[in-house]
């Protein structure tokens, strides 16, 4: 049994799409594997728009424009710590390279490993989990360590 319709009833149940906004037709929808990402990757806005051709692939994009973004971190003791990334790929935005470029980063990483290294080590050393169970042996270690520490910070 063939069904006639007409091209209105079509459209009434979303079988045609008609563009009822000039500019609509100018936009087309991004493949479902792709995602766009718009935003301002440097700290001054441009004097004026500027339209540019010729760009075709990623690098010569970033080439052009050389994105880079001043950013403030702010260390253990609450100061503020200013730094400038500089963005020359897409594998730029991720968190390796956000962390090779910045000092602050870095040490803060490294820190990260140190203290899960400890964990680590603490958690698997029978001997010190015995001694941090007794109250007076915990209290000791932990004023052994206070002052490693303070002796280090000392001497350097």
């Amino acid at each position: 049994m063939a069904f006639n319709m007409d091209n209105l009833e079509l459209k009434k149940n979303g079988f045609i799409y008609e563009a009822t906004e000039p500019t609509s037709a100018a936009m087309a929808d991004l493949p479902k594997n792709r995602t766009m990402l718009l935003a301002e990757l440097n700290d001054k806005p441009p004097s004026k728009p500027e339209v540019v051709y010729d760009l075709e692939t990623m690098e010569a994009v970033f080439d052009y424009f050389k994105p880079q973004s001043k950013v403030e971190f702010t260390n253990e003791e609450g100061a503020s710590v200013n730094e400038k990334l500089e963005f020359k790929n897409v594998g730029d935005f991720g968190k390796k390279s956000l962390i090779n470029q910045s000092e602050f980063l870095r040490s803060t990483e490294q820190k990260k490993i140190d203290y899960k290294s400890f964990a680590r080590q603490i958690q698997n050393n029978r001997v010190l989990q015995k001694a941090l169970s007794d109250s007076k042996k915990k209290e000791a270690y932990i004023t052994l360590l206070k002052s490693m520490l303070q002796d280090l910070e000392e001497n350097g």
